[in-house]
C-alpha cells in the first residue's frame, strides 16, 4: 500500500518491492476483498488511492514507522551507550556540510552509527515519511505540506564555475554576453535558482543553449566541467570544496542575490525524536552557520 501511494505505479512499486506486478496486484486485490472497498483507482496520474486507502496508507505508515523505532530503541538498550541516525541527504550538500557534521558529531556524540541515503528530494521525502531516514538535508523548494517541518540551514549563492585553464578566464571581463555559444551546466527545471537563471538570461535576452546539461548529480557536473568548455552554475560551497583540489575556478560573472539555493532540515512534524535525534539537529545548524562565517557561501 505504502510502495504504491509513493510511487502511484503497480509496476514502479514492484520493483521498488523486488516483487513481480502480478504479486503486487494480488496482494492489492486480497486487501480489497477483504476490507471490502476498493483502496486505489486508476487515473491518467497513476494508482491514486481511494478515501479508504488513504485512511489505511495513514495507519500503515505509522505501523511501520513504530517498527523502526522499537528496532533501534532495542538496539541502543543492547548496546549501551550507542545511538543511530539515519540522513538523507542531496549529492551537493554530501559534499560539504555532510562531512563537517559528523565530524561534529564524532565529538559529541562519539558512539553514533550514521547512515547516509543520498537522493533528490523527490526520493528522499517518501523514505522520510516511512522512517527510513531520521531527516533529510537538501533544497527546500518542496510544496508546504502539513506533515513535514522544515528548517533553513543556509541560502547558498549560486556561481557560475570552469575548469581551471578555461579560454573565458582569459577574458579582461566576463559577461552574460560571454557565455553565449558555451554549453551550460544547470539546476534541474522547477527549481528556484533555474527560474531564477531563467530569468537573468531572459532579461538579457539571451536564450539558454540547447548544448547543455540539466543535472542534480554532483560528480557528473564537476566531471563535465572537467572535460568540456561548459560554464556550471553550481552552489558557491561545492564550488569552493573543488577549487581547493584544484578541480574548479570561479568564473568572475555577477549574478543576481536571488540566485541561490536555500538548503534546509526537512522532518516529520508530530514524530517522536530522541535525545540523539535533538543533538544532530543542533550540530547540523550549528555545521551551516560555522560554514557561513568561513565564507564558503
Amino acid at each position: 500500500m505504502i510502495a504504491l501511494d509513493d510511487h502511484r505505479s503497480v509496476m514502479k512499486a514492484a520493483t521498488y518491492l523486488n516483487l513481480s506486478q502480478p504479486a503486487i496486484s494480488k496482494a492489492l486485490s486480497v486487501l480489497e476483498d477483504g476490507i471490502g472497498a476498493a483502496l486505489f483507482r486508476r487515473t491518467k496520474s497513476g494508482m491514486m488511492p481511494t478515501d479508504a486507502g488513504a485512511c489505511l496508507i495513514k495507519h500503515s505508515r505509522r505501523v511501520l514507522l513504530r517498527i523502526e523505532q522499537a528496532e533501534r530503541e532495542l538496539d541502543e538498550i543492547m548496546t549501551a551507550g550507542s545511538s543511530h541516525l539515519s540522513i538523507g541527504t542531496l549529492p551537493a550538500t554530501a559534499v560539504y556540510l555532510i562531512p563537517h557534521f559528523v565530524a561534529r558529531l564524532e565529538s559529541e556524540l562519539p558512539h553514533t552509527t550514521v547512515s547516509l541515503r543520498e537522493g533528490t528530494m523527490d526520493s528522499l521525502l517518501p523514505a522520510l515519511r516511512t522512517g527510513q531516514i531520521d531527516f533529510a538535508v537538501g533544497l527546500l523548494n518542496i510544496q508546504h505540506m502539513p506533515e513535514f517541518e522544515t528548517h533553513v540551514l543556509m541560502r547558498d549563492p549560486v556561481v557560475a564555475a570552469v575548469r581551471p585553464d578555461h579560454p573565458l578566464l582569459a577574458l579582461p571581463e566576463v559577461t552574460l554576453e560571454s557565455l553565449e555559444g558555451y554549453p551550460l551546466v544547470l539546476p534541474l527545471h522547477n527549481t528556484l535558482a533555474r527560474g531564477a537563471l531563467e530569468a537573468m538570461f531572459m532579461n538579457k535576452r539571451i536564450p539558454i543553449t540547447r548544448n547543455r546539461v540539466d543535472s542534480v548529480s554532483t560528480m557528473a557536473n564537476v566531471g563535465t566541467l572537467q572535460v568540456t568548455d561548459a560554464v556550471g552554475f553550481l552552489s558557491r560551497s561545492l564550488v569552493a570544496h573543488f577549487r581547493k583540489l584544484g578541480v574548479l575556478e570561479t568564473l568572475p560573472l555577477d549574478l543576481p542575490p536571488d540566485v541561490h539555493l536555500p538548503i534546509g532540515l526537512v522532518r516529520i512534524a508530530d514524530r517522536d525524536r530522541t535525545e540523539t535525534h535533538d543533538i544532530a539537529h543542533r550540530l547540523m545548524a550549528e555545521t551551516a552557520a560555522r560554514i557561513q562565517e568561513q565564507g564558503l557561501v
